[in-house]
């Protein structure tokens, strides 16, 4: 079951890297997303009231948490995803 469950963060590792390819429109794409989702930015959304605005910040959160999953797929280290699967197998 732990095996799968790697092979499976491995596949999708190399699926993401496949789609998200370095290249100049990767980069223009990357850059936009980055900006739409907030992605080095604090979600927090503040209304013209200068309230914070909690239905906007969800929304905010949920764009971001997908920045997120998309860097952290693009980044993973091969040596880390190992590191892990031996110490999930030594529990």
């Amino acid at each position: 079951m732990i095996r799968n469950y790697f092979e499976r963060i491995v596949k999708r590792k190399s699926h993401y890297r496949a789609v998200f390819n370095p290249g100049q429109s990767t980069d223009v794409v990357l850059a936009d997303l980055k900006r739409f989702c907030k992605g080095m930015g604090t979600p927090l959304m503040i209304s013209s009231g200068n309230v914070a605005d909690p239905f906007a910040t969800a929304v905010a959160i949920g764009r971001q948490e997908v920045w997120l999953r998309i860097i952290s797929h693009l980044n993973i280290d091969d040596s880390h995803l190992l590191n892990l699967k031996e110490e999930a197998q030594d529990e």
